[in-house]
């Protein structure tokens, strides 16, 4: 964070007259409460999978953000990102322990059996860490490269998944988990979308920067291959706090090489 930043962000102006209280609200309000819910009943009354709901969860955060936060100057981003992280967990968290069914599935959408008995700590890890990472990013890394790495995250990785469910048959493979001690089933067309995607980001960040011609192509192409070896070789839970962290390293060096 520069000197001005930190200055302007002490300031109680800031925080009483600048602060973007009304849009954080409006995304903290629907991001948990109305997405949650609609997860739920989706999940109870519509048959829904619990894959397809959190990938509901995922998407529906992210696009509920684009509009709302994303794009605020910095010197509102920053903060806002931290207070709305902040919220996020604590929302989560009192829903997650609630015996009020109504409170309770603000959250229980984003649960997968497959992950009971510990369904709560493999979503609660990878939110924290992964919103944690997102803050990190926003204070070290220029503003620009930190958006690129939530597309990446929201777009990119998101894909991974349900095309690897309704694509991956017949050309799955195993990662092993160095964390975990397990192995991680991927799948080439979900390594392929994430490939395709991020590199289609990077592409529309490098042509933004003014840049064009075959050294972008290349390395747009580049930062899709990085970015689903990031994917596929993440231990289960921390792909989201990887890549929040690590594209925008990967776009900084890429860009610096064709001149943006």
């Amino acid at each position: 964070m520069t000197p001005d930043l930190a200055l302007h962000w002490s300031r109680w102006t800031f925080w009483a007259e600048e602060m973007p209280w009304l849009r954080l609200g409006l995304y903290l309000f629907l991001s948990t409460v109305v997405l949650g819910s609609l997860g739920s009943y989706l999940r109870e009354h519509r048959a829904w999978k619990d894959g397809d709901t959190r990938k509901l969860s995922h998407f529906g955060h992210m696009a509920i953000a684009t509009p709302l936060l994303v794009f605020l100057p910095p010197v509102q981003l920053i903060p806002a990102a931290i207070l709305g992280t902040v919220a996020v967990i604590v929302i989560y968290g009192l829903a997650a322990t609630s015996a009020r069914p109504r409170v309770y599935a603000i959250v229980a959408a984003s649960f997968r059996e497959q992950d009971r008995p510990r369904a709560r700590f493999h979503f609660f890890f990878p939110l924290v860490s992964g919103n944690v990472a997102l803050v990190l990013a926003a204070l070290l890394f220029p503003v620009d490269a930190v958006r690129v790495a939530f597309f990446t995250c929201a777009i990119a990785d998101g894909l991974a998944e349900p095309v690897g469910l309704r694509f991956g048959e017949g050309n799955r493979y195993q990662v092993r988990d160095l964390i975990w001690g397990s192995a991680n089933t991927k799948s080439l067309a979900g390594s392929a979308a994430v490939f395709l995607a991020a590199s289609a980001i990077a592409m529309i960040f490098f042509r933004i920067g003014g840049i064009a011609g075959a050294a972008v192509v290349a390395a747009s192409l580049a930062y899709g291959l990085i970015i689903a070896a990031i994917e596929a070789l993440s231990p289960r839970g921390f792909d989201n706090m990887l890549l929040l962290f690590l594209a925008p390293v990967v776009i900084i060096g890429l860009g610096r090489l064709v001149g943006v």
